[in-house]
């Protein structure tokens, strides 16, 4: 991966990050952190359906990144673990009770 991508992995040893074995991970975390340069590299290292993958099956998405990746790859809500994750949480269960 190019070196100036590595300050969007400020928790993780970049060095031993593999684009293919991680790329999961690596497409989340630039989509979500990342700036122009660093989301046109992801687009022209992993394909379409890497991206879409992604979109389907990472719950730790930023919600407006979340709604981005759901029009760019043409899902519903319900096709994706994001939206499946936050509509199953239960908010009333944290609210602190006066």
């Amino acid at each position: 991966m190019p070196e100036e991508l590595k300050k969007y992995f400020w928790d993780t040893n970049f060095e031993e990050l593999d684009i293919i074995k991680n790329k999961r991970y690596i497409i989340a975390r630039l989509y979500c952190y990342g700036d122009l340069k660093a989301i046109k590299w992801v687009k022209e290292t992993y394909s379409k359906s890497d991206i879409e993958d992604v979109a389907r099956n990472f719950r730790d998405l930023k919600p407006l990144v979340a709604n981005y990746l759901r029009q760019q790859c043409n899902l519903k809500k319900e096709d994706m673990a994001y939206y499946k994750w936050t509509n199953a949480m239960n908010y009333e269960y944290w609210r602190v009770q006066n």
